[in-house]
């Protein structure tokens, strides 16, 4: 009797060469149990080669050993669905961004969250990363689909202070929307900014890129580009080119050359950046020199005076921009920005003279002390060290304060000892090895004591300026 080998199955049997310890109830085998065909083949094999209904007996013989179902091997062979994108990037009417709903909703969180809180510089940060967290969370869970919920949170402490806020960014009047909601308890107020944008702002950004490029747009019609600045009136093309800074205008010179390189943009970059030079007297009669030529000057000799004074200072003077005097050279550090403090005090402080006109032409009219002093301080950095010239710059400032303020009642002296007076109360209120800060009354009983044309009310205001607003110098003089 013949057999066809393909067809056969060849039984699969469980040998155990231990006893069973499990009582006869385990439905899996033990670890020294094993599985092999029937025909003597060896237990340790483990690789079958099986095939036609034998394989599939194997397989269904595992499965039934392992108790899994039939069905979920067949989940993995299912091919996955790919659906079509849709290319929808607006949401619909019905699902715009409301303001009014979330600004109850953001409102209701403020209230749980920081009614009874008072407010503390140290942990006000986190405090903002979790309510906008949760703020963001609370939107996105009103059904505005389409839309990416953007959440600022600033937290400021309650002290009649003026504050402004802005934000700009790229923005579709149709669906866009924002909200701003504010809270204030009795220690610290909160302000939240919800924006909601819809995902489709780049995807106009490219299809306008590409409509121009075929120059037509939805409706068939011309694409508007940006207008050629030559073909525009020249009132209009300079309106246009004076918003530019000088690198700007430099690569707008590739396009215009005779409008990007006029002289009348140029010397309105050098004026606003350097307010005074000795050129500007002669620019013209009997030299003859560019603005553009006298900007690019002025940026090296700013980068050198910057690197070392002397040396930006000799610039000046070789190229003839500026006189060799010390009130030309005390304006030049006045109108212009492009002079760092501790260049500009290091400077100063070998040259007295231009200290003496330089703050003859500041103005401290209407300005508190202590105010007038950080102003003092911020166009002059603080020296490193207590010694004569910080005594000079002192001197000169209240002699320039008292002229200021003729109807104040103070004299140079009495100026000069409430300076003094302010900086070691900054020091003493901001300096942490100071265990025993300074109180009030200690304070004004001191300057009393120091300067006794001053009242208790001035002494005290003074007092609570330093402590509000901090300290009237720069780090450096910590």
């Amino acid at each position: 009797m013949t057999t066809d080998s393909r067809k056969e199955s060849i039984p699969i049997v469980i040998t155990d060469d231990s006893p069973d310890t499990s009582g006869g109830n385990s439905k899996f085998p033990s670890r020294k149990q094993s599985m092999k065909p029937a025909g003597g083949m060896g237990r340790r094999k483990s690789i079958m080669k099986l095939s036609g209904t034998t394989a599939l007996a194997g397989r269904r013989l595992t499965k039934a050993l392992l108790d899994l179902p039939e069905e979920q091997s067949s989940i993995a062979n299912k091919p996955k669905v790919r659906m079509e994108n849709t290319y929808k990037m607006a949401p619909d009417e019905d699902t715009t961004f409301i303001p009014w709903k979330v600004r109850n909703a953001v409102l209701d969180i403020f209230k749980e969250h920081l009614s009874s809180v008072s407010y503390d510089n140290k942990t006000a940060g986190k405090q903002c990363c979790d309510l906008a967290q949760m703020i963001r969370n609370r939107v996105r869970n009103m059904d505005f689909p389409r839309y990416k919920i953007i959440c600022n949170v600033i937290i400021g402490q309650c002290s009649e202070q003026g504050l402004e806020v802005a934000s700009r960014c790229l923005w579709d009047d149709k669906f866009d929307n924002y909200t701003c909601i504010e809270y204030k308890n009795h220690s610290l107020f909160a302000i939240a900014m919800v924006h909601a944008h819809t995902n489709w702002d780049m995807g106009q950004i490219l299809r306008r890129h590409l409509e121009s490029e075929n120059g037509v747009d939805n409706d068939g019609a011309v694409a508007n580009r940006f207008p050629d600045l030559a073909k525009l009136p020249p009132e209009i093309s300079m309106a246009i080119l004076s918003h530019l800074d000088a690198t700007d205008l430099c690569l707008a010179a590739c396009v215009w050359n005779n409008l990007a390189n006029d002289e009348v943009l140029w010397m309105g970059l050098c004026k606003a950046s350097w307010g005074y030079t000795s050129i500007y007297r002669y620019i013209n009669n009997p030299v003859k020199l560019s603005y553009r030529r006298l900007y690019l000057l002025l940026d090296e000799a700013s980068l050198t005076f910057n690197g070392n004074p002397f040396e930006g200072e000799e610039y000046l003077f070789k190229r003839g921009i500026m006189d060799n005097n010390a009130l030309d050279m005390a304006k030049f550090l006045h109108f212009t920005n492009k002079i760092k403090p501790d260049k500009k005090r290091e400077y100063l402080d070998r040259r007295r003279d231009v200290l003496d006109h330089l703050l003859q032409l500041q103005n401290f009219q209407n300005q508190f002390l202590p105010n007038a002093l950080r102003k003092l301080f911020c166009n002059i950095s603080a020296p490193n060290n207590r010694g004569e010239y910080l005594s000079e710059m002192i001197d000169k400032f209240s002699d320039r304060f008292c002229h200021c303020n003729p109807k104040l009642g103070l004299d140079k002296d009495t100026v000069f000892v409430l300076c003094f007076s302010l900086i070691m109360l900054s020091v003493d209120l901001s300096s942490p090895a100071v265990k025993n800060k300074m109180s009030k009354r200690e304070f004004i009983k001191n300057t009393r004591r120091a300067a006794r044309s001053v009242d208790d009310d001035l002494a005290g205001d003074l007092y609570d300026n330093i402590y509000l607003i901090g300290h009237v110098a720069t780090d450096s003089l910590r």
